[in-house]
């Protein structure tokens, strides 16, 4: 039987909860964005686990089987999105477009590899801001690709989606970053729940 985007999204809450991928801290991380944050969701120890890269790409796969049927993958220049994006074409048999952030210095220098024909969705492992994403797309519909859809595991904040709103893009997602805090309260300190509030807004108890 088939499991629910809910099912699963609980179980990839439980492995961020497991591999320790969700920190917490009194000094704040810089974020690719530039921001400074005390919040940050360590995806590279959690995609490192052949179960939890697995599970995220099957919940991609989903959520975009829910909108589409006949589409490509493309992947923005990053550590993690690769990883993601491999295991989807792996799972699915899609054809996949790599998308750098900038051409390449040597072999044939060009910045987008693959077909960028027909309806293309961009993959991400997370997104803050959704800047990346939209540098993606720029390049992709400029190509003479289409892109109406994104998909990240985690979203930052709503600015993301605001942001790509603009650009005509739907952002798909496993949960936000509030879900999984809210999901995980339990787990979290005094002193973790106090960052938490000061930051997200959330209103988790404080003991």
């Amino acid at each position: 039987m088939k499991e629910s985007i809910q099912q699963l999204k609980q179980l990839y809450v439980e492995g961020v909860y497991e591999t320790k991928a969700l920190l917490i801290r009194d000094q704040p991380f810089t974020l690719q964005s530039g921001r400074q944050s005390h919040i940050y969701l360590n995806h590279r120890n959690f995609l490192s686990k052949n179960q939890y890269l697995v599970l995220v790409a099957k919940i991609y796969l989903q959520l975009i089987d829910q909108v589409l049927q006949d589409y490509k993958l493309a992947v923005v220049d990053s550590v993690m999105s690769p990883i993601i994006t491999g295991a989807m074409c792996t799972l699915s048999g899609k054809d996949l477009t790599i998308i750098k952030s900038a051409k390449l210095e040597h072999g044939t220098k060009e910045d987008i590899y693959g077909e960028c024909t027909g309806e293309i969705v961009i993959i991400d492992d997370m997104t803050s801001t959704g800047g990346t994403i939209v540098e993606a797309a720029q390049k992709i519909r400029k190509a003479g690709g289409t892109v109406n859809y994104a998909v990240v595991s985690a979203c930052r904040d709503k600015s993301a989606t605001e942001n790509l709103t603009k650009e005509n893009i739907t952002l798909l997602s496993i949960a936000s970053f509030d879900e999984i805090i809210s999901l995980l309260e339990s787990h979290l300190n005094k002193q973790e729940k106090e960052l938490v509030k000061l930051e997200h807004k959330i209103g988790l108890k404080s003991h």
